[in-house]
């Protein structure tokens, strides 16, 4: 049975710009909170915080720590106050109004961020910024634990997706893709039996995708996580790649011409409260 594509959800992650560092967990580094109490909360793009690009928004705002380190919850409202800019394909910009709130504050903050300018951002007064020693490290599944299959031959085949293609380099197209012997029906049941049992995880939405070489005679192994994400986004993908390590080793090798062939298939999830239920493959 042909794999069915299921709606996705992406969440953005932040990407260096400008000489901009991050963290392991994806925030941004700040070195110092400003002392302008306009900075980052006035509606005008000479206060705002200059964050250089949409993607760091969320970066920033995952640095942004209450006064005694509290954890900053960040919703976007709108955008606002239309000002001129180079950087702007179309020589205007807006800047983006977020709602902050922490436990214990009695009011949300609003604050206002510029994603057209290329300064170093601050963080802003009333607030605190993160540091190594609150960044949490990603919990990795162990390298030695996934199951290791050898090809049948030099040549190895490829389904059509492009994040193998980032992993692995172009390859050649199977006539067949490998498929999963009874159906992919009952390899969704598995991974609906299977959810991800970290209470974090459990209250979050994203996307990981598993590549794995499926070899002539079926079997697969060498699982390979080819999405990218950052801090939790990064462990929650490691506890989906052990899940996928022990799925049932019922896979049906790809062919070319009639003929088995060694073929990287990808397997994608969009978790969902915990759950594996929106799964997808090529």
């Amino acid at each position: 049975m042909s794999c069915k594509l299921v709606s996705i959800l992406f969440l953005s992650m932040a990407t260096n710009l400008f000489g901009q560092e991050f963290f392991e967990d994806g925030s941004m580094k700040l070195s110092e909170i400003s002392t302008d109490k306009k900075y980052g909360y006035e509606a005008n793009p000479k206060w705002a915080v200059p964050v250089g690009k949409v993607a760091n928004e969320y970066a920033y705002l995952k640095a942004l720590q209450g006064p005694n380190k509290e954890k900053v919850q960040a919703q976007r409202i709108s955008s606002c106050c239309e000002f001129e800019s180079k950087a702007s394909l179309f020589g205007m910009g807006l800047l983006d109004k977020w709602e902050l709130t922490y436990e214990g504050l009695k009011k949300p903050v609003i604050v206002y961020l510029n994603s057209y300018s290329s300064e170093t951002p601050k963080c802003i007064n009333g607030f605190t910024f993160k540091t190594i020693d609150h960044v949490e490290k990603v919990q990795l599944f162990s390298a030695d634990s996934i199951i290791k299959v050898t090809a049948c031959s030099p040549t190895i085949y490829s389904v059509d997706d492009f994040l193998v293609k980032e992993n692995f380099g172009e390859l050649g197209k199977p006539t067949q893709n490998p498929a999963f012997a009874g159906g992919f029906d009952e390899l969704k049941k598995y991974f609906q039996e299977n959810p991800l049992t970290d209470e974090k995880a459990q209250k979050m939405v994203f996307r990981v995708s598993i590549a794995f070489l499926v070899t002539c005679d079926g079997k697969a192994g060498n699982f390979v996580i080819v999405t990218k994400g950052k801090g939790d986004l990064a462990t929650y993908a490691n506890q989906v790649l052990a899940i996928v390590n022990h799925m049932p080793q019922k896979w049906q090798p790809a062919t070319v011409d009639g003929k088995p062939v060694d073929c990287y298939q990808v397997l994608s999830f969009t978790a969902v409260g915990g759950k594996l239920n929106n799964v997808s493959c090529r």
